[in-house]
């Protein structure tokens, strides 16, 4: 199954490992950009990132995903599913549909 798979946090990186472990092709890794952490503000990317660049998956780190070009970005890879996991913040309402309709 071609699965584009949206998530950030610490606990968003068992489902992606669960699927990779499946044997599911992930195509796609959209997850929230890197941000300054620590007391020297290091650019930290997100563990789903950490993961997906484990396994050479390529990650897409939009500052937002509710435009028309995100949703088309989707599109052109004809995911079978996308698996959404706490990847809201990037996905409001509107954002939404648009990315569903890909899959249509």
């Amino acid at each position: 199954m071609k699965i584009v798979y949206m998530g950030t946090p610490d606990f968003a990186v068992p489902c992606l490992q669960s699927l990779l472990d499946a044997g599911h092709e992930v195509c796609a890794v959209f997850t929230q950009p890197d941000k300054p952490k620590g007391r020297g503000y290091a650019m930290t990317p997100p563990p789903v990132k950490v993961l997906a660049m484990e396994h050479d998956i390529p990650v897409y780190q939009p500052k937002t995903l509710r435009t028309p070009e995100a949703a088309q970005q989707i599109r052109e890879m004809q995911p079978d599913c996308i698996v959404l996991d706490e990847a809201t913040a990037m996905l409001d309402p509107r954002g939404r549909r648009e990315v569903l309709k890909t899959i249509e």
